[in-house]
């Protein structure tokens, strides 16, 4: 078929070189005679054949072209037929799950009622900035649950403790790959067993942790003992391992389709819009009127089907009431992709992206659960349905039963012109959250409810119904650091090297610095933006809604601490405890960017000037040196003196309830009480059981490594519990003395 291709190409490059010839070189008339030779009767017929020979010029050139024409589509004609022969051929070499019937099959389950009951609604957007009504609730019912364990943790009576004064503690796991999920999983271990797990309000995290708080909010009902079950099991075997994916598929197939649903389902739309006149000046009104009949048929169905189940519940209810008629027969994709086709004209199709498989995997090797057999056998798997939702979290959410999950992804703003050095500092990540009620964006507060995120919109309003996005996409994009920028790429290598070649690199990343900020060589995760077109009276939302597709990708592109989620003051988060499991942890700048996201959004519970290292940051933006520079003036004796705690004296929980430097934010009319920050790295203790063992530097602790042994998993989670339980006397005395603070301020406010 090659050839068929480039003979195709060939007969391209002649017909235009056909169609901009200059054809008066074609004309057999002698025009170049002296004009004293010639005469008035002369020059008028001089022009009759000049005009007679461009005409015979044009005729002969659309011979040409229409000679050209005819064997072109001759030839698309044998490309269409030879591939889809070979498709054919592929087609039947392939095992049935994977054809494109079984295809069909996987994304049915997309609009599948019994899996996806968000389709019978109807979705909105919202815009500000305080929390929705449903975490307003959570929280209140979240303390009435925690009432008796917060107690028995600060070891005060039950009944002296308001639940109003109850800190709201927050977990910030950090990004690290597998490494970051294994440890955050070491630290909830003994967090439980020591009582502080069952007080947390949130569990948000960036990352690799994102994938261990995912296991503890879906199969496991909060039990980290459960996930480390399933994760020994997981882990002896690649997620990439073809032969293992091939071996899952087939022996799996209704698990299969459930997990590979959302990518067979974009699949098929991609099909569809290229196949739907987009923008096309041929259109016809026949076309129109197809189209719309197509989705005023499947919004129809849609229609019928609420119907009906409003009167099988009303029959319920009252016996006799209704006259029920048969039940809708179900929805089919076929439907669904006539409806979409309606509106491709207007909307712009998600790509599909490395990212989509890569949130597969991780779904079918961390949210499917591996249960270990008895035999030599492999782990057999389960999988509810719900999981494949984020939004049925909030079934242990809504009764306050489990902290509420937060992840995490950021959208890169790269400004008005891309080209233009001078506007670099537009260059900025948007940070965007996922709970179980919502989805949106913290910086424009724009929000859409969780179960109809992936649907197209424009101006808040849906084009057309299909089930909530896939959480496996969600886990992909909250993880997908391969998609950074080439110059976090450059940066990985810039930490990597020696002090004195980092200074040889400097003035070549001057140089180049603008240009490799904006370029993701890997492009991220893209989908419907909820907030296309969306009415506003400010200039960033009005830029969020400019585009009809979302690119989101890993938080850790900013910050590899979910700061950002919990310093928001409308949550009124009062403890942070950080576990970090970040590379190069020393000379990572989380705090200095959680201290300028704080500014920028004033954020004044921030304490100000902390930070736990002594070492400045690497290359900071011009933004953070200037603050940096504003705020830590006469701090580096503390910063040295947390160092030489965490390094020298074994501390492995820093606290910082306290600002140790001015604020950069006007003068607030009241005293904020401050966040409480806690700071677990994640490192070395002499005192555990493998003294010798570095998490920064055993080959299988890598980012990136999928597959450990039983014994390495051990090793890291037993480290990372190790460590907090060392601290946990550390952490009780500074939550008590947060629960102290926020009973005094509602004290005295309240004039008591």
């Amino acid at each position: 078929m090659s050839w068929l291709t480039d003979v195709k190409s060939r007969l391209d490059t002649l017909a235009s070189q056909v169609q901009h010839m200059d054809w008066s070189a074609f004309t057999s008339f002698e025009t170049d005679l002296p004009q004293s030779t010639t005469n008035t009767a002369s020059n008028q017929s001089n022009a009759n054949k000049s005009a007679e020979n461009t005409t015979q010029a044009e005729s002969l050139k659309k011979q040409i072209l229409n000679q050209i024409g005819a064997v072109q589509a001759q030839l698309n004609q044998r490309i269409d037929d030879a591939k889809a022969a070979l498709e054919d051929v592929v087609q039947h070499m392939l095992p049935p799950q994977l054809q494109k019937a079984w295809v069909a099959e996987c994304a049915q389950a997309c609009i599948d009622k019994e899996i996806h009951p968000e389709l019978l609604q109807t979705t909105s957007v919202r815009l500000g900035q305080d929390i929705c009504k449903q975490e307003a609730e959570f929280q209140q019912k979240r303390a009435r649950h925690i009432h008796r364990s917060f107690a028995e943790f600060i070891g005060e009576p039950v009944e002296s403790i308001d639940p109003r004064d109850i800190p709201l503690i927050g977990i910030a796991g950090s990004g690290g790959g597998f490494r970051a999920m294994v440890a955050t999983l070491g630290s909830y271990r003994a967090m439980h067993l020591a009582g502080l797990a069952q007080c947390v309000t949130y569990d948000a995290a960036v990352s690799g942790s994102s994938w261990a708080i995912a296991a503890l909010h879906t199969y496991a009902n909060g039990n980290p003992l459960k996930v480390l079950d399933s994760v020994h099991e997981a882990m002896k075997t690649s997620m990439f391992s073809t032969a293992n994916l091939s071996e899952f598929i087939t022996e799996n197939d209704g698990m299969a389709k459930r997990v590979f649903a959302d990518i067979a389902a974009r699949y098929l739309l991609s099909a569809a819009s290229s196949s739907a006149p987009i923008d096309s000046q041929e259109t016809t009104n026949a076309d129109n009127l197809q189209s719309a009949s197509a989705a005023e048929s499947f919004l129809g169905r849609i229609t019928d089907e609420i119907s009906w189940q409003s009167k099988r519940a009303l029959d319920i209810l009252f016996p006799g009431s209704t006259q029920q008629s048969s039940k809708p027969a179900p929805l089919t994709m076929d439907e669904l992709l006539s409806a979409a086709k309606a509106v491709f004209k207007t909307v712009s199709v998600p790509p599909l992206s490395i990212v989509d498989l890569y949130g597969a995997l991780l779904f079918r090797k961390l949210i499917v659960q591996h249960l270990k057999q008895d035999d030599d056998k492999g782990p057999s798997l389960q999988l509810d349905s719900r999981w494949v939702r984020l939004s049925a979290q909030s079934a242990a959410v809504d009764q306050g039963q489990l902290p509420m999950p937060l992840y995490t992804a950021v959208r890169h703003f790269i400004g008005s012109d891309d080209n233009d050095p001078d506007k670099a500092q537009l260059s900025k990540y948007q940070w965007f959250e996922f709970s179980p009620y919502e989805v949106g964006s913290i910086d424009h507060g724009a929000w859409i409810p969780s179960w109809a995120f992936g649907r197209p919109m424009v101006d808040g309003h849906e084009q057309f119904k299909i089930g909530e996005v896939h959480f496996g996409g969600i886990l992909g994009a909250a993880s997908s650091a391969f998609c950074a920028s080439v110059k976090a790429m450059i940066m990985e290598i810039y930490m990597a090297v020696p002090a004195a070649v980092r200074s040889a690199m400097d003035p070549l990343l001057d140089r180049i610095e603008h240009g490799t900020e904006i370029a993701h060589p890997i492009p991220p995760y893209t989908l419907y933006n909820p907030f296309y077109q969306i009415a506003s009276s400010t200039a960033e939302l009005a830029e969020l809604g400019s585009k009809p597709l979302l690119s989101l990708m890993d938080a850790g592109m900013d910050n590899n601490l979910p700061f950002a989620p919990l310093l928001r003051p409308e949550r009124g988060v009062d403890v942070i405890v950080c576990l970090d499991a970040s590379a190069n942890i020393e000379i990572m700048p989380w705090f200095a960017r959680a201290e300028a996201w704080a500014s920028d959004h004033g954020v004044e519970r921030w304490p100000w000037g902390v930070r736990p290292w002594a070492a400045d940051p690497l290359r900071p933006s011009k933004a953070e040196a200037e603050l940096d520079q504003s705020t830590l003036s006469g701090t580096r004796s503390v910063r040295q003196s947390m160092n030489k705690r965490i390094r020298d004296d074994n501390i492995r929980c820093v606290v910082f309830d306290q600002p140790v430097a001015l604020s950069p934010l006007p003068k607030p009319k009241s005293l904020p009480r401050s966040v409480t920050v806690l700071y677990l790295p994640l490192l070395p203790n002499p005192n555990f059981r493998n003294p010798g063992f570095d998490p920064e530097t055993a080959d299988f602790c890598g980012t990136f490594n999928d597959k450990w042994s039983s014994e390495q998993v051990d090793l890291l989670a037993d480290l990372a519990s190790f460590n907090m339980t060392q601290e946990i006397e550390r952490i009780r005395e500074a939550v008590k003395v947060a629960y102290k603070r926020k009973r005094a301020h509602r004290l005295y406010h309240e004039g008591l």
